[in-house]
């Protein structure tokens, strides 16, 4: 199918070298152009499997790893639609130390993603480097240790926000004001599938 699109197009473009006035022949082959690199690219993009959040950009960025983890420094942040002031504001979060996933770059801004799956570009003024973790689970058990059969310290609910201090094969250490232990590293948003946080 898209090598008879092709074909019908080589005619067309076969026509505009033959057109009479130069304009419309310079038209006529941009034209023919551009439709071959949009069929190219759409043919392309229909064969590749890969999901367009998995698809990481940087130009021009920190030469830090894509994808990562920041948290919000502050209790009030913009997420906007673009990378830029001028691009409209999506949501406005207020939460500081909330866990985001960087997955692109571009100069000074970074394409997040929340725990809900809301993308979008926060200036990197808004982001610190430091760690944290929001638990995701109804309840989640906190644990001495890493130990089989380890006492359970507490129990942390959906949305209490912790920080992430290192992580040791499926479990990483955590903490709170009043509460300190280990977790279960899918009960938690704020580390990558296959990272080891030292």
């Amino acid at each position: 199918m898209l090598l008879g699109k092709i074909l019908i197009l080589k005619s067309t473009y076969q026509f505009a070298l033959f057109a009479r006035k130069p304009v419309i022949k310079r038209v006529s082959e941009l034209l023919c152009l551009m439709i071959i690199s949009v069929i190219l690219a759409v043919g392309w993009a229909g064969s590749h499997n890969a999901n367009a959040q998995d698809i990481r950009v940087v130009v021009r960025g920190s030469g830090y790893e894509v994808p990562r983890f920041l948290s919000l420094k502050s209790d009030t942040a913009n997420m906007r639609v673009g990378p830029g002031n001028e691009y409209p504001i999506a949501w406005v979060y207020k939460r500081k130390g909330l866990p985001l996933k960087v997955i692109a770059e571009y100069e000074v801004w970074r394409k997040v993603i929340d725990h809900d799956g809301t993308t979008g570009w926060m200036h990197t003024k808004l982001l610190t480097g430091r760690r944290t973790a929001l638990i995701t689970d109804r309840v989640a058990k906190l644990y001495k240790s890493v130990e089989d059969n380890s006492k359970i310290v507490g129990y942390a609910e959906r949305n209490v926000l912790m920080e992430l201090q290192y992580c040791k094969s499926q479990f990483c250490r955590v903490a709170h004001p009043k509460l300190k232990g280990w977790v279960r590293r899918d009960e938690f948003w704020g580390l990558l599938e296959d990272e080891t946080l030292n």
